[in-house]
């Protein structure tokens, strides 16, 4: 809106034209001269006016991430003599934001051509050269920019970058001073400038332990630059990597939302959400962050960096490598990219290759803080616990006074079972940064472990809450040192522990204790030398049920053994097989038909990508995919080669050897024939398997352009029917199946949606009439509908019919045993049900009720062994379970076992 504006007057640019086209004659030649001053004048200012115009629009579409727009416009800018410097500057922004990094120095260095001692320009060029690596450059053109502009603030940020990096900590530290002093004398407006500001703010505030002046930088410079340019992004991204730095997730992800919200393709915040979902173990979100980042700047370092550790994490050292060697081209003195270069010489035992890149690092910077650091992390992630203490300490010995590598230090500790060095160093941590979260959670799990009790035993130490958990702990004690036989004799290896095993009375205490953070889903975890569990009487109610805690320390165990016998270089599939296999026998009843169904499709993994199903499933189901085929690979090489077979691989991964050079040397057998005689051993294993076929999946908006592609398809349709159903489109789903049904009147999918349909019109009878009509079903489905309709209307004897037919099509779905299971006990039937109680026993690993109802079953029998086995059983999954423990003690009694009955009596009566 233009405002104070009279319609009705005249403007001096009008009023001249006016009277030059009229021909107006002045006798007086000076007011000629006037007119035409004030024509050129007001023509001038027109333009001006609109050149300040496009830069503002350049500037925003730079802002939006809209890059090659913003370069467009900078371009046609640059062409003005007048507009040159801030559209030269402005272009080799949106250049660097592309990864045109030559083309932006270049930009720069044409202006400085013309304009030599611009401080501006000196600045800019003094950034890109600190950008890729190039430091008495850098040095070099800030000194000249602030000669000429003592105030010039990117200028004193690149000096100041430049001595740090170099380690020069005192000057660097008189440059972060320069920012606080220049806060104090100046009104400090522009956001660039207020952003630099607060770094080194920060700076300071981290070097100097001043915690409370971290939220103060995020107020009073990094929001305060959002306030100046309501589309200044990088406000709330400086904001968000702070927040990130501290572990506080939710805030970063709010500032990290905002700062996309302007510009989506912000690569800075894509790596920012990167880093954050890698923290997480959440490598598909990684993998998806770095992608999208390197697409809108592919020599991104930061990027490179994250894609890096993705494959790290996955064991692909080669891309890694790769990878790196472009980072390397980018800035060859980058720390956080050495240290990653360096980590991958440690793995592959290139110990000169190794040695001199440490040398490279502590020469650019005999303070390598950063280097030494992220070497640790990343020798730490392959359980490298002693070298990645080793080059933390060395981080903490150059830079005492910061706080990443004592709170790296901390949590090694915490995973080593150190804690009290783990107290100590994070102590030092938090005083250091009162704001990091997992540092302050960490001391909050100590604090809270303080207050548990100990049970020693031979090989661990148990820790537990003594008025939760004292039953669980003495019961647990005798299972540990059985399965420390096991183990022992089955991998030929006797580690001198002692282990922790600590059972958690809170979920939340639990995930604490493993990753620092309230939200881990799981129920156990191996850190190395400890097992973390939490206890299946959890008092916060995230588990909601006891659990089979038993199955869950065989798993753990397998781990402790595997990862102390080969120093941490057990692959992640081996050490996964052999922890499910000694789970026990029985494999979730799921993974019957998930293995026909990725057999029948040849989509196998192999001993070559296997771990990205555990790192970067493609979905859920390729998760337990891979849990399945690590679990078949150990049962084919026990088969083939005997059980001695383990212990060998385990050796051969002792000394270093990949899997292909490890089968040779443990086994004799090259890696092509091991999987060519596996996927045979597959193949046999599913062909007489009843498992049904998985379900196919496809999207709504999959089916949709399927069924109109196809509208005659019957199986799309009800696929189609089904989903429209489900998501409230009841109106589509009717007319859809009606169509098929006309046709087809017996179509199981069609008749499925229909008597969802015909429930909702209030006519079960039509519902179950329809069902039952079915017949040479496929899926069950529609047989699991009409089973609910049956007991709904107490038609127990034709529900149980029902279910047996449905356990023809799928005799591994657990579901339909359960149910078998309560039928047969409200119809009297004891045989079958006890028949059946013995098959979800198998099937179903944390239900109490079966095991408790067989325990009873053989007591009455006199079958006092099996009655204690099944007691036992029950005792595996709710220690406190009374009839549990009176079934034991009296079948054990019974069997003159007295003392074995005497210990568990004193245990129980704790």
């Amino acid at each position: 809106m233009l405002r104070n504006r009279n319609p009705f007057r005249r403007s001096p640019l009008a009023s001249a034209v006016t009277a030059l086209a009229k021909g107006e004659r002045r006798n007086n030649i000076g007011l000629t001269m006037r007119v035409f001053a004030s024509l050129i004048l007001c023509l001038i200012s027109a333009s001006f006016a609109g050149a300040q115009d496009k830069l503002k629009q350049a500037r925003l579409e730079w802002l939006e991430g809209n890059y090659a727009e913003a370069r467009a416009l900078y371009e046609g800018l640059a062409k003005d003599a007048a507009n040159r410097l801030p559209a030269t500057l402005g272009l080799s922004r949106a250049l660097e934001s592309q990864g045109e990094y030559d083309k932006a120095q270049s930009a720069v260095t044409n202006l400085l051509k013309d304009q030599p001692t611009n401080p501006a320009l000196l600045a800019r060029l003094g950034e890109l050269h600190y950008l890729r690596g190039r430091f008495e450059e850098a040095e070099k053109n800030a000194e000249a920019a602030i000669k000429e502009n003592a105030d010039q603030f990117l200028a004193h940020w690149v000096l100041a970058q430049v001595h740090r990096d170099r380690g020069d900590l005192d000057k660097a530290d008189t440059e972060f001073l320069w920012f606080v002093r220049a806060s104090n004398r100046l009104n400090i407006t522009d956001p660039d400038d207020l952003r630099l500001t607060g770094l080194a703010g920060l700076e300071r505030a981290r070097y100097r332990h001043l915690s409370a002046e971290f939220q103060t930088v995020i107020d009073n410079y990094f929001r305060a630059a959002s306030s100046a340019d309501k589309m200044y992004w990088p406000g709330e991204y400086e904001a968000g990597r702070l927040f990130m730095e501290k572990h506080n997730k939710p805030a970063a992800f709010k500032a990290f939302e905002k700062a996309m919200t302007i510009n989506p393709r912000a690569a800075e915040v894509l790596v920012c959400k990167g880093q954050m979902a890698a923290a997480g173990m959440e490598f598909k979100d990684v993998e998806r962050y770095a992608e999208q980042a390197l697409k809108v700047n592919p020599r991104y370092l930061p990027a490179l960096c994250l894609k890096a550790d993705l494959h790290w994490f996955s064991g692909e050292i080669d891309t890694v490598l790769k990878t790196l060697e472009k980072a390397r081209d980018v800035n060859p003195r980058d720390e956080a990219a050495l240290a990653r270069l360096a980590a991958c010489y440690f793995m592959l035992e290139k110990k000169d290759d190794f040695q001199s890149l440490v040398k490279t690092a502590q020469k650019n910077n005999p303070k390598c803080y950063t280097f030494l650091t992220d070497l640790a992390h990343l020798l730490e992630q392959r359980k490298l616990h002693e070298q990645a203490e080793k080059y933390y300490m060395q981080a903490i010995e150059m830079q005492p006074k910061l706080p990443e590598a004592q709170t790296g230090l901390g949590m090694l500790y915490m995973r080593m079972a150190k804690e009290e060095e783990a107290k100590a160093t994070l102590e030092k941590a938090f005083d250091a940064d009162k704001f990091n979260v997992r540092v302050f959670n960490s001391l909050k799990v100590l604090d809270h472990l303080e207050t548990y009790e100990s049970l020693k035993t031979e090989h661990f130490i148990i820790r537990y809450d003594k008025k939760n958990d004292t039953v669980l702990a003495n019961f647990m004690a005798v299972y540990l040192e059985n399965t420390y036989k096991e183990l022992a004799d089955q991998f030929d290896y006797r580690p001198k522990g002692p282990f922790q095993i600590q059972v958690f009375m809170k979920h939340e205490m639990f995930s604490g204790r493993v990753v620092a953070v309230p939200d881990l889903h799981t129920i156990g975890a191996c850190t190395g030398p400890l097992v973390a569990m939490v206890s299946p009487r959890d008092t916060s109610k995230v588990i909601t049920k006891p659990f089979n805690w038993n199955r869950v320390i065989r798993h753990e165990l397998v781990h402790v053994f595997n990862l102390e016998q080969t120093k941490g270089k057990v692959p992640h599939w081996f050490t996964e097989g052999l922890a499910v296999r000694y789970e026990g026998p029985n494999i979730p009843p799921t993974w019957h038909a998930l293995l026909a169904d990725k057999v029948a499709n040849n989509d196998l993994l192999n001993l070559d990508n296997i771990l990205l199903g555990f790192i970067r499933p493609r979905s859920p189901l390729q998760w337990q995919q891979a849990y399945l085929q690590s679990l078949l690979y150990v049962e084919y090489l026990t088969k083939t080669h005997g059980e001695k077979s383990i212990g060998k691989m385990l050796a051969a991964f002792q000394d270093g050897l990949d899997t292909g050079p490890a089968l040779e040397k443990a086994v004799g057998v090259k890696k092509d024939a091991f999987e060519k005689g596996y996927r045979a051993f597959l193949a046999e294993r599913v062909k007489n398997n009843p498992a049904g076929a998985l379900p196919k999946e496809m999207t709504l908006k999959q089916l949709r352009e399927a069924h109109a592609k196809n509208p005659a398809d019957p199986e799309i349709g009800a696929m189609l029917a089904e989903k429209n159903y489900f998501i409230g489109k009841k109106k589509d789903a009717k007319e859809i199946v009606n169509k098929i049904l006309d046709d087809m009147p017996r179509h199981p999918g069609a008749a499925y949606v229909k008597a969802l349909l015909y429930l909702d019109d209030k006519n079960p009878s039509r519902a179950i009439s329809l069902l039952e009509s079915l017949e040479d079903l496929k899926d069950t489905k529609p047989l699991k509908l009409l089973i609910k309709l049956q007991v709904d209307t107490m038609k127990h004897e034709q529900a149980i019919t029902t279910c047996e037919k449905a356990r023809k099509i799928d005799p591994h779905d657990p579901t339909l045993v359960g149910t078998l299971a309560k039928l047969y006990s409200k119809t009297g039937q004891k045989d079958k049900l006890i028949e059946i109680a013995e098959e979800v026993t198998r099937m179903d690993t944390d239900d109490l009720g079966s095991r408790r109802t067989l325990a009873k079953h053989y007591f009455d029998l006199g079958k006092h062994e099996e009655a204690a086995r099944f007691a036992r059983m029950g005792l595996e999954i709710d220690v406190l379970d009374g009839e549990c423990q009176r079934v034991i003690l009296a079948s054990l009694t019974a069997l003159n076992r007295n003392e074995e009955a005497d210990r568990l009596r004193k245990v129980f009566d704790r």
